[in-house]
């Protein structure tokens, strides 16, 4: 009996034993995934500087978790109108706005943005030159994912829209898209008339259309920073409505397209 009740108890204890060298090779693999992150890269192509923020929550979160995220701007928004007083235009403004995406970049812990400098306003009369471009820009990073505007460019912008375009018809396999849907689109409306401000949402989405609804509460205060850099682009009572709409509003929202498959870090990143 005693014998028996040795064997027992050693067997107990090598199940234990077990037990607890498979839970440290799970967290070994799981920890092995996330850090893999570090080594990992995400481009973002967007129109004009400043379209960050539409997604700036969401690209610091990620960047502070280890992925290296690349803007790119396809113009640097020299046909935008300047809201500073400072009389910009053209090739003047266009300095400034990427002084600006540069700064606010740096606020986000973004990589050094890319100004590829296409006219503003007519990034459809050089598709093909483009597509030429930001292909090797994903060749050279080789990104795990590549994010761009959601179909309509959430403003109707026809820059907006051709990034899309590109980036749906380049580059699904492994894309995902930023948005606003339609309760979003609604906060952010009543925070700008709270301001006596208008700011229609053109083309917001289905709620049921959104597949991630990224936590950026704890960015709120950064986001707003990141903006408030664009003094070109935004006046201080824009900036103003923008910080209650991030208050009222602490998530981004991203969609994922049926048959894209995202790797399964990135994904457990954005759902932290």
């Amino acid at each position: 009996m005693r014998h028996m009740r040795v064997c027992i108890i050693t067997l107990m204890k090598m199940r234990c034993a077990i037990m607890l060298l498979l839970a440290l090779i799970c967290s070994c693999q799981s920890t092995q995934e996330l850090n893999s992150t570090e080594a990992q890269s995400l481009v973002v192509l967007l129109a004009h500087p400043d379209d960050e923020t539409w997604v700036s929550g969401t690209l610091a979160k990620l960047a502070d978790r280890g992925v290296r995220v690349f803007p790119v701007y396809a113009t640097s928004g020299d046909a935008g109108r300047d809201h500073s007083g400072q009389g910009l235009s053209g090739a003047e403004l266009a300095r400034v706005r990427e002084k600006e995406a540069i700064a606010a970049s740096s606020i986000l812990g973004l990589e050094a943005p890319m100004f590829l400098r296409f006219p503003d306003g007519k990034l459809a009369n050089f598709y093909h030159q483009l597509i030429e471009i930001f292909e090797s820009i994903v060749s050279q990073k080789n990104p795990i994912a590549v994010m761009s505007f959601i179909r309509g460019g959430i403003t109707d912008n026809r820059d907006h829209k051709t990034v899309n375009k590109l980036v749906a018809g380049e580059f699904n396999e492994n894309s995902i898209y930023f948005a606003l849907s339609d309760t979003r689109a609604d906060i952010l409306s009543r925070s700008v008339e709270r301001f006596g401000l208008g700011y229609p949402i053109a083309v917001p989405v289905d709620d049921s259309e959104i597949s991630i609804r990224v936590d950026v509460s704890s960015y709120a205060r950064r986001r707003v920073s990141a903006m408030s850099i664009y003094t070109s682009q935004f006046s201080p009572t824009m900036i103003s409505a923008f910080s209650d709409f991030v208050e009222r509003s602490t998530v981004e929202e991203l969609v994922i397209l049926d048959g894209v498959e995202l790797p399964s870090n990135l994904l457990y990143l954005l759902n932290l």
